[in-house]
């Protein structure tokens, strides 16, 4: 399997006792129709952390459900150690997901050798397409681009690497590494059109939940050689990916990433979001109204 273009990380929506199922099916609906490659529900950008493991399997039953064969299925493992990871992939699997992301584990800032055998231990008992991530802002730490080369040697069900560090030197040296065996995806929004011009050979992104098909706009762009034409829209994107913290990890607002897209959905969307999952705090009047301003100047509201 060769996985290229955008995967939309799509935020979950929830009422006070849980998952608004209804809303998600919305927000997915809108996602797929729109053209988007793939969608990825219990990602970062999802929260996946905070759902339970029914919610996580019952999340992918929707994305499942809605995307009837039109868009990639790709499931977030959410968990920090190798059993767990194992558990809820095989549940995943019975799904019928069509590929498996998995988080490294996080806490402790673990060293090589211990993620190498995190990393033998699942792919020993997890036979299904799985992408390796790194996101050193939630792990603590960064995984070598030569760990993954060793694990995707070793495993051939490693189809993919997810970057999320924003080290674009680091990145590169994915690219170099692994593009020939492996899909090498963007996990930053802000670094989308970089990589693709360097070689990379899609995103997995959260753009897409507001956007429209402004991500995928970028894409074809580039895909087609009109390279200036796909900087100039990522240029205009540049205000809202500076203040909305560079795609989420980072900046002045990092720490309310999830919830500014949520709101950014609603607006957008008019999908009720609900209250942030805590302990996520909710964005106050100021930040609100500087995201209305900046949707407004895009003419997505």
């Amino acid at each position: 399997m060769k996985i290229e273009g955008v995967i939309a990380a799509t935020v979950t929506p929830f009422t006070k006792d849980g998952v608004n199922y209804e809303g998600l099916k919305t927000l997915l609906s809108k996602v797929v129709e729109a053209g988007y490659h793939g969608v990825f529900p219990t990602s970062s950008t999802g929260e996946v952390t905070k759902l339970t493991p029914e919610e996580r399997v019952r999340v992918m039953e929707v994305a499942k459900e809605v995307a009837g064969g039109k868009a990639l299925v790709v499931a977030g493992t959410g968990t920090g150690d190798h059993l767990s990871t194992i558990e809820i992939a095989r549940r995943y699997k019975d799904v019928g997901v069509d590929a498996l992301l998995i988080t490294p584990p996080y806490y402790i800032q673990y060293d090589w050798a211990a993620i190498y055998a995190f990393y033998k231990k699942v792919l020993d008992k997890v036979d299904m397409p799985t992408i390796l991530y790194t996101i050193p802002l939630a792990t603590g730490y960064n995984i070598p681009a030569e760990v993954f080369e060793l694990v995707a040697n070793e495993y051939s069900q490693v189809v993919g690497v997810k970057d999320s560090s924003g080290d674009f030197r680091y990145h590169l040296d994915l690219i170099h590494l692994l593009g020939r065996r492996l899909s090498v995806l963007q996990g930053l929004d802000m670094l989308f059109v970089p990589s693709l011009v360097m070689g990379a050979h899609g995103g997995v992104l959260a753009g897409p939940n507001f956007l429209g098909r402004i991500i995928l706009e970028q894409y074809r762009l580039v895909k087609e050689g009109r390279v200036q034409e796909a900087v100039d829209l990522h240029n205009k994107l540049m205000p809202l990916w500076r203040f909305m913290g560079g795609c989420g990890l980072v900046g002045k607002l990092g720490g309310k990433w999830p919830t500014l897209y949520k709101v950014a959905v609603q607006l957008v969307h008019g999908i009720d979001m609900g209250p942030p999952r805590e302990p996520l705090p909710p964005i106050d009047d100021k930040d609100r109204k500087e995201l209305e301003k900046l949707l407004r100047e895009l003419g997505l509201i």
